[in-house]
């Protein structure tokens, strides 16, 4: 090989290597930017479950969060996709912590401003034997109470309680609350330890504490079924 052909050879080798690195880089650019995107996803979401359960959001913001997360991690599917599993969780990393019930016998008045005070959208309901007999929502209120003609102060919160509670001790798994909740499709799980109330789980603390690949299968089998 002529020494003009060692130089294209090299100048070609060069040149190659030169796109490779450029195309290297903007593809790790890229999935900075999408990582950067999806957290930022992640924490609009966040907010819109908490001003949601609140009482300050729409569960419309929180349709339109979950649709922009599901339609980013398509557009970007190797990019986010899952990797070493995270250190295993309890119920009592995730819960909002110093949980308050309304008793069954107090009204729904009584339970609409403990709301307010607290800054929440959802109180368990206690009964005079420690049961926990229901869950009292803002909708509930709104729909059940308001929207029925019925008197606020005279309606008690025991009154609201349907159905069977599902609740979690403090101990278990992030794992094990994902099955309550998606199994019962229910998006208020109280959290029990030692017989005691200690802290609500709701889709808000979900959607600070899971990943978007796991968020995305809560959000099929939950939200989208509700």
């Amino acid at each position: 090989m002529s020494i003009l052909d060692k130089a294209k050879a090299t100048a070609g080798r060069a040149r190659g290597q030169a796109m490779h690195g450029a195309a290297r880089g903007r593809a790790q650019l890229m999935e900075v930017q999408a990582r950067r995107q999806h957290g930022k996803l992640v924490r609009q979401l966040g907010e819109a479950c908490y001003a949601e359960h609140s009482g300050q959001g729409s569960h419309g913001a929180v349709a339109a969060a979950f649709a922009a997360l599901d339609a980013h991690a398509q557009a970007h599917p190797q990019t986010l996709a899952p990797g070493r599993p995270e250190a295993v969780r309890q119920a009592r990393d995730i819960m909002h912590p110093g949980a308050e019930c309304i008793g069954e016998g107090d009204s729904l008045a009584a339970a609409a401003q403990k709301m307010r005070d607290l800054g929440v959208g959802s109180l368990p309901i206690c009964g005079a034997d420690d049961r926990l007999p229901g869950i009292l929502t803002d909708r509930d209120l709104a729909l059940r109470g308001v929207a029925e003609g019925r008197d606020p102060a005279q309606v008690r919160a025991g009154d609201l309680a349907q159905g069977t509670v599902f609740w979690v001790e403090a101990s278990a798994g992030v794992g094990e609350v994902l099955h309550q909740m998606e199994d019962h499709r229910v998006k208020h799980l109280p959290v029990i330890d030692n017989h005691r109330l200690v802290g609500i789980i709701t889709e808000a603390d979900l959607a600070r504490s899971l990943d978007e690949h796991r968020l995305a299968e809560f959000v099929e089998k939950v939200y989208a079924a509700t």
